[in-house]
């Protein structure tokens, strides 16, 4: 049970309208609400850079910011606790929840070249490790706000009878894997699962919780360049830009026709601003986090990301887009899906939020931090032809 709160009375003297002699009134005065601490798992990635020094914008707010490297994260943040370490390091979870009101989960492999080559890493990232996170902030009753991910609706958006639909709504669409062998789905199974503890929790363990289902988010930072800070294929933004500075071609996979809805980071951010801001909308909720009038193929991202890489570097050669199978490029077990368009009603409602930006205006400041981070390290150096993934 929850304490009393001994609300103390304050005397505020006023006149009696009759008489005109003195009145004392108690008038209860409720103490300000404590500034929130806020734990962030995941800090260091590409979207906790972003949400993490806009949370600790919040008048009074602590950041509780947990990963295993910094590197993204700009330095000397106010009120920003900088605790490196793994989600599986003994205690480290009791200690977090132990002192955080609320606790934003941004931790995964998300990567679609990981999903059928280190599949049970994924299911351990995605699932395994987090499931002690969840017990934890049911019982001590903190506010798990966790990203989940578009991908638990699988290949194609369906109705709960199974015809297919256009977009992908958080309560009325089917979730749709391929079969066990296809284990492009071992991240989205895992997800899935650890969506469905999130909720069973919710509902008979009086967990508050937020699952949030981002929209391939794009921005600087994004990903890392193979060689330079990273090993393995990155996610397709990445990809193309390693291409684009090495001066290879860029590669679709299967043609580049899967389209996807592609969201800036920064209104990411203020979408999840918004839901921090909003308990009482928010806790119980499955939210998409999109921009619906973003769809466009990889093909399209291809030639716009191009377009707005020679805009900044003009005396760069065009480059080439060919096209490779998935199975020649992820070898078996890869699996995608064609079309992920998210409905969006419920988000507008709930957190009156809207995002704007079109991908014209998306993709020249995340070449510019391209340029500025690896352009030196990757131009002119002698590189294999660069493969992308199908998509994000």
């Amino acid at each position: 049970m929850r304490p009393k709160l001994s609300l103390p009375a304050v005397a505020d003297k006023q006149r009696s309208p009759r008489s005109g002699a003195p009145l004392r009134v108690y008038v209860t005065r409720l103490p300000a609400p404590r500034p929130p601490r806020i734990a962030v798992l995941g800090a260091g990635g590409f979207i906790g850079s972003h949400l993490v020094p806009r949370l600790a914008r919040i008048p009074g707010a602590t950041v509780d910011a947990v990963d295993i490297t910094f590197d993204k994260l700009a330095p000397g943040l106010p009120r920003v606790n900088r605790i490196q370490a793994s989600l599986t390091d003994p205690g480290l979870l009791d200690q977090i929840t132990a002192r955080a009101d609320i606790v934003i989960s941004l931790t995964a492999l998300c990567n679609p070249a990981l999903y059928n080559t280190r599949p049970l890493e994924v299911i351990d990232a995605s699932y395994t490790d987090l499931v002690p996170l969840v017990k934890l902030c049911a019982e001590r009753q903190r506010w798990l706000i966790h990203l989940s991910t578009c991908e638990v609706y699988g290949r194609r958006a369906l109705t709960v009878d199974g015809r297919p639909s256009r977009r992908m709504d958080e309560d009325r669409t089917a979730l749709f894997l391929g079969p066990i062998h296809r284990e492009r789905w071992t991240y989205a199974a895992a997800k899935q699962l650890l969506e469905r503890v999130i909720w069973a929790y919710g509902q008979h363990h009086g967990l508050r919780f937020t699952v949030v289902r981002p929209f391939n988010v794009i921005g600087p930072r994004m990903d890392f360049i193979p060689g330079v800070d990273g090993e393995g294929i990155p996610r397709v933004l990445a990809a193309f830009m390693h291409a684009l500075l090495a001066g290879e071609d860029l590669v679709l996979v299967g043609g580049g026709r899967q389209r996807r809805s592609f969201l800036y980071v920064d209104e990411f951010v203020d979408a999840l601003l918004r839901i921090v801001e909003r308990p009482e909308r928010c806790q119980g909720q499955i939210l998409n986090l999109g921009n619906d009038r973003n769809n466009v193929s990889i093909r399209a991202l291809a030639r716009a990301l191009v377009g707005a890489f020679r805009a900044q570097r003009p005396d760069c050669a065009l480059p080439r887009l060919r096209s490779q199978s998935a199975a020649q490029f992820y070898g078996p077990g890869y699996d995608d899906s064609a079309v992920r368009i998210p409905a969006m009603t419920k988000a507008r409602r709930l957190l009156d939020w809207r995002p704007r930006l079109t991908l014209a205006e998306m993709l020249p400041p995340i070449v510019a931090d391209y340029l500025l981070r690896y352009e030196s390290r990757v131009a002119g150096e002698p590189r294999a032809h660069a493969a992308t993934p199908g998509a994000p």
